[in-house]
């Protein structure tokens, strides 16, 4: 099962729309979601100098990343039931929900579920298994006999981004949805925007199955008294799951 703190207001929406937000991973909370794989490849923290040619790879991957995460769509949960860290970040002071759901709850067959990973090693161990991607001098002379081959790597290798997670939010178990568009006119994602605190965010709607819903826990900050409202709500909507309120205590 996973777990997708929000606000009641986002509760709301979820229910009455059967659709949820699906995120750009530019705008996530890690601000350099994606860079630390400049030091994965180059393997840079061994303290070996890179080349100019192996330079001119790696900036070209981190122009490609930033242009790639922006559309890389992503709806996040989490394994960690009734947890108090997640109520802090994600609900307004505890003063929101708990969505439990199972893998059959995002509706869209073109969305892909990958579970974040944080360490080092374990990217670097994906990178591998991803066909060898790892830069190294007999990919480099690859590139001086195949110049064309350069992009199809740096695109190969920014795949294998919307996993990757910085190691400090490890605690938090990530698990993403993503749907990717390969620009704001691909026709098959309805790219759209909103005001966010980092500026204008990019998303999109994807469908879900609310009978994949297993409960709705309210927040520690929520008032008792809502959780048969919140039932009525979900019956009449005819969301599946039942209402229990958090063990947690938050101040």
């Amino acid at each position: 099962m996973y777990y997708h703190y929000t606000s009641i207001g986002s509760l709301y929406e979820i229910v009455k729309t059967r659709k949820v937000w699906f995120g750009s991973l530019a705008f996530m909370n890690d601000k350099r979601e994606g860079f630390e794989l400049h030091s994965i490849l180059s393997r840079s923290e061994e303290g070996r100098k890179c080349s100019a040619d192996e330079q001119a790879v790696l900036d070209l991957v981190d122009t490609t990343i930033d242009t790639f995460l922006r559309f890389q769509m992503a709806f996040c949960a989490t394994s960690l039931k009734d947890d108090i860290s997640q109520w802090r970040a994600y609900t307004p002071l505890g003063q929101g929900v708990c969505i439990e759901f199972d893998d059959n709850f995002i509706a869209d067959p073109d969305v892909q579920k990958v579970d974040c990973i944080y360490e080092l090693g374990e990217k670097r161990e994906l990178l591998e298994k991803e066909g060898s991607l790892l830069l190294n001098q007999q990919r480099l002379r690859e590139f001086e006999k195949f110049p064309e081959s350069v992009n199809e790597y740096v695109q190969a290798v920014v795949k294998t981004l919307p996993s990757f997670k910085h190691y400090s939010f490890r605690p938090e178990k990530e698990v993403r949805w993503v749907k990717s568009a390969e620009g704001a006119a691909d026709p098959s994602v309805t790219i759209l925007y909103r005001p966010h605190r980092l500026g204008l965010a990019t998303y999109t709607e994807v469908e879900v199955d609310l009978s994949f819903v297993k409960s709705v826990t309210l927040g520690p900050q929520v008032e008792r008294q809502n959780q048969k409202t919140v039932e009525d709500f979900l019956i009449v909507n005819e969301c599946a799951g039942y209402v229990t309120k958090s063990m947690s205590t938050l101040r």
